[in-house]
């Protein structure tokens, strides 16, 4: 698509080719309006992508410091107000393989829309749930209705954009989108659940702008009807194999912490070993399928190409979100204005490496700029890990913050490298493997950082008084 500079450059040039003849002119005003109309158009093409994406983000966000309120209307059980937010997850990571595989297969704009919509419709019903389990229940379905936005925005993006700067920098984009929404998750969830709208509010902002996000994606997403679709069909054995053993995998992680022996609790290490037999019998059966060019969930030729460094971006990814949530979890056991604040800088330092990273990524190293966030981000950690409590936030905790998003570059280029990975037909596909990543590093990393902080509370608490 052609842009404004081009349009003047190549108006100035035949300006003087023709020795000062102006009648071309009208011409090159069409094509300065068309660059304009393009210009417009992608930006509000990644506009929609990246606002309905950080719903995702907003819910969890919302949900942080809302919790307690939501807790008290409904009547929760102190144990179990982790549900909404375990359910929500439940849901979500287990289902993005199979809808990702439904937007190859259906289309992703029909796939985005079907889903926003349904989120929207059960964002409402949760603004009025008025028992503890309805409410938990809604919430899953919010879930689900992610999980069918999240690969369908992927392959929407990878459709509009062809390889190159542009996509780059629209995944750069998508990925700045998402500490803003996490913010806004936080402001406005504490605001509202603090005021005398309730904490009912929330769903209904959240209600409003999924239909906002849904139009826009109505007028302005590429209609892919003519794209290349995946017409094997569906695997439904790994879909059974991949939903059961996720969901498994998810459950057993969210619970671990609040189970009475942790991960000795025996029905927690039971789903655990059972998740982990389901998956690998999942990657088994992909195997034989692929193998024989039958439908498959996941194409397993993945593990060969480039040397398998497909896989490592995926394990990088897994790893780097583990690590961002295990450091976020410290920050989040403030009162939440205070948490709210101290969020800032994080969102700002992660808009900035995302965006760099989507307009760096097609002059630089991919894996130079993957190296450089890893270090800031092993630079955060090892801060938290020397951090001297005498301190205000503001003379550590505050680089802590900035540099622990370092490690969001690898989200535009992980997306940008993963997708190539994927034949055309599977593009929605690699978005919701992308997301299985980022959903399970940050529930190990945030389980396994729980564990440990209990655990040294607890021999602090029982260690002798001299």
């Amino acid at each position: 698509m052609p842009h404004v500079p081009y349009a003047l450059m190549i108006g100035v040039s035949m300006f003087r080719w023709k020795g000062g003849d102006a009648s071309f002119l009208p011409s090159v005003g069409l094509l300065l309006t068309y660059s304009i109309m393009g210009i417009l158009k992608d930006f509000t093409v990644v506009a929609t992508i990246s606002g309905v994406t950080t719903l995702n983000v907003f819910v969890q966000g919302a949900l942080t410091v809302a919790i307690t309120s939501i807790g008290k209307d409904l009547r929760f059980r102190e144990t179990d107000l982790q549900w909404p937010v375990n359910a929500f997850l439940l849901s979500y990571a287990s289902l993005l393989l199979f809808f990702g595989r439904i937007g190859d297969i259906c289309g992703h704009k029909n796939v985005f829309l079907c889903g926003t919509a349904w989120f929207a419709a059960w964002s409402l019903a949760s603004a009025f749930a008025p028992k503890s389990y309805v409410f938990i229940i809604f919430m899953a379905c919010n879930g689900i209705g992610i999980a069918a936005i999240t690969p369908a925005a992927i392959g929407s993006c990878t459709t509009y954009f062809p390889p190159g700067a542009s996509r780059n920098r629209a995944f750069g984009i998508l990925g700045g989108a998402q500490p803003v929404g996490f913010i806004l998750g936080l402001l406005l969830g504490g605001e509202i659940a603090g005021s005398r709208v309730t904490w009912r509010a929330i769903f209904y902002v959240q209600t409003g702008l999924a239909i906002l996000f849904m139009l826009l994606g109505l007028i302005f997403l590429p209609n892919d009807a003519g794209g290349k679709r995946y017409t094997k069909g569906i695997d439904f054995g790994g879909v059974l194999l991949s939903v059961t053993g996720v969901a498994l995998l998810t459950f057993s992680i969210a619970n671990a912490p609040s189970s009475p022996k942790g991960w000795a609790t025996p029905y927690i290490l039971v789903l655990l070993l059972a998740s982990i037999v389901l998956l690998v019998c999942f990657v088994l059966l992909e195997h034989s399928r692929t193998k024989v060019h039958k439908s498959v969930l996941i194409p397993m030729k993945i593990s060969r190409s480039s040397g398998g460094k497909k896989l490592i971006i995926l394990s990088t990814v897994f790893f780097a979100w583990w690590s961002f949530d295990a450091l976020m979890y410290f920050f989040t056991l403030l009162k939440p204005i205070e948490t709210s604040i101290r969020f800032i800088p994080m969102v700002l330092s992660g808009i900035a490496v995302n965006i760099g990273a989507g307009f760096l990524m097609h002059r630089l190293n991919g894996q130079a700029l993957i190296l450089i966030g890893l270090i800031g981000n092993a630079v955060a950690a090892l801060l938290y890990a020397l951090i001297d409590n005498n301190l205000s936030y503001w003379k550590m905790g505050l680089f802590m913050m900035i540099l622990n998003p370092f490690c969001d570059i690898i989200y535009p280029i992980g997306t940008v490298l993963l997708t190539s990975a994927f034949d055309a037909d599977s593009q929605a596909l690699a978005g919701g493997l992308f997301n299985v990543a980022t959903s399970l590093g940050a529930s190990v990393g945030l389980d396994v950082t729980s564990c440990i902080s209990t655990a040294r509370q607890l021999n602090f608490v029982h260690q002798p008084v001299p």
